[in-house]
């Protein structure tokens, strides 16, 4: 499996998490709760290679913009989405690289999130940064582990207990086979995500 597949992975994922969300049907926001891990990771990948951080940047707060009146219309929820959350990872992890102590750095980073209501708050930072780092080892699963579940208790939110299960799916990752995703490909999922939040929430008024 390489990077472009776990990505659509992750989209598809994220598809079946909002239609659960419609519908209110359990068993599709416990499979979505796959999803943020997953496009974190491959956002971390990017974010390792990539020299261009203030396009990057550019592009997220546009697209977050774009997508902030779908995002309450869907989830009924007045917090940034999630383009903002990966922003704000975006700048927490170039204040990391740059400024001592790390720790505080982090941990500001984290409060940050919380302060600005970002979609997964604190959890962003730590859930991009773990995938960031991402080994499978006994100390980086056992930090996962507590991650997601100190996280679903916290936000009051049990679905989160199966994001735990997403390390597994990128132990099918095969980097020799990643390549390059296409321009084409990258407007799909940046303009994908407000547009199809746009047409549930249209949906779901109709119902």
């Amino acid at each position: 499996m390489n990077q472009n597949q776990i990505k659509w992975l992750a989209a598809a994922l994220m598809l079946v998490d909002h239609i659960g969300l419609i519908l209110n049907l359990e068993i599709l926001r416990i499979a979505g709760r796959l999803s943020f891990p997953l496009f974190t990771w491959v956002f971390a990948q990017n974010w390792r290679r990539d020299n261009n951080k203030g396009k990057l940047s550019k592009q997220l707060l546009l697209f977050g913009i774009l997508s902030e009146i779908p995002y309450i219309l869907l989830t009924n929820q007045i917090n940034l989405n999630v383009m903002f959350s990966f922003l704000w990872i975006v700048q927490t992890f170039e204040c990391i690289k740059k400024f001592e102590p790390k720790l505080l750095v982090l941990m500001l980073g984290m409060i940050g999130a919380e302060v600005l209501n970002v979609d997964y708050g604190w959890y962003g930072i730590t859930c991009g940064l773990s995938m960031l780092e991402f080994k499978v080892t006994q100390h980086w699963c056992i930090g996962w582990v507590f991650t997601n579940i100190f996280y679903a208790i916290s936000s009051g939110n049990p679905y989160q207990i199966a994001a735990i299960a997403a390390p597994t799916i990128l132990m099918f990752h095969t980097k020799s086979t990643d390549k390059k995703p296409s321009e084409l490909e990258k407007k799909i999922f940046y303009y994908g995500y407000p547009i199809h939040m746009a047409g549930l929430a249209a949906i779901r008024g109709l119902m």
